[in-house]
């Protein structure tokens, strides 16, 4: 279970799960990829849709990955409309109704532009916006970080976020492994109350944070103040908080959300998740050096 082959069977964890999960200090690392991320998407309520729920996330990580992978010079590997319609459904989690209206949301608030092809002015080219870019560079760069505090994976001690060539580099690799993320995804069932509504991944991280914040995983907090962090209304965020303690994953004691306790099926969902993040980040920069090594050898 914990070393997962996409789609050709052919490519797999180099690290499996289990050993991130395993080794010394993995619990500090995850405390540090929880403060990284928040920091990078607090407060800004459009970037915290973009992050899960499934469809949209991997729309937009299409997009950044057929961005990295286009070659000018043969048209097949353009990134407009069509083609990302196409890799979207294929996966099967969007319509090609619903990636054309996650790209006009996207456009409408600047994170991609459409531009006319320079040699053929009838081909409309979809363009990340260097703040998109920006935000997806300094979240792999969290997690390559993360990787340089056990000695399982190549990392040359980064830290901070990715330049330019890593950054185009790892999602270049990521392109062919989206069946196999979407796959990691839905494995992780247990976490689906947050996974599977808008900004419920920033509520489950809010929540981990206050859980190690507060020492004995109790979070004095109430949902109009999640609502407040995360931009959607109280409903939104009780129901995703009663989800939650359904399947067992946190308590709740008082009214309105201002006592809410941990459970240690939390973490352990958490934990297998952060594991398998790094596993797949691992993966990534590994398939990244290869494609230079192959580019340097030509």
């Amino acid at each position: 279970m914990d070393q997962i082959s996409f789609d050709d069977g052919s490519v797999a964890f180099k690290v499996p799960p289990f050993e991130f999960l395993s080794a010394p200090g993995f619990a500090e690392t995850r405390g540090r990829l929880i403060s990284g991320k928040l920091a990078l998407y607090e407060g800004n309520h459009l970037f915290n849709r973009l992050i899960l729920e499934e469809g949209r996330f991997l729309c937009y990580l299409a997009a950044l990955s057929l961005h990295a992978g286009q070659d000018m010079a043969q048209s097949s590997t353009w990134l407009t409309l069509g083609r990302l319609q196409r890799e979207v459904t294929e996966l099967g989690v969007a319509s090609r109704n619903r990636v054309e209206a996650q790209v006009s949301c996207l456009r409408k608030y600047g994170f991609l532009t459409q531009q006319p092809h320079a040699s053929d002015r009838r081909v409309r080219l979809l363009v990340p916006s260097a703040a998109l870019l920006a935000r997806d560079a300094g979240i792999l760069g969290l997690l390559v970080s993360g990787l340089s505090d056990f000695e399982l994976s190549p990392t040359g001690g980064h830290k901070g976020p990715l330049g330019p060539d890593l950054h185009r580099a790892m999602r270049r690799a990521t392109l062919p492994l989206l069946p196999g993320l979407s796959r990691i995804i839905r494995r992780h069932l247990l976490l689906a109350p947050f996974f599977a509504h808008d900004c419920g991944y920033m509520i489950l991280l809010l929540l981990l944070r206050g859980g190690q914040e507060s020492g004995d995983n109790t979070i004095s907090t109430g949902y109009q103040r999640l609502a407040t962090q995360t931009g959607v209304s109280r409903t939104h965020v009780r129901r995703i908080v009663e989800a939650a303690r359904d399947a067992g994953l946190l308590t709740t004691t008082a009214r309105g959300g201002h006592d809410i306790r941990l459970t240690p099926a939390m973490w352990h969902a958490a934990d297998r998740w952060f594991a398998d993040n790094l596993s797949l980040t691992d993966l990534l920069l590994r398939e990244a050096g290869m494609q230079a090594q192959s580019a340097e050898a030509a």
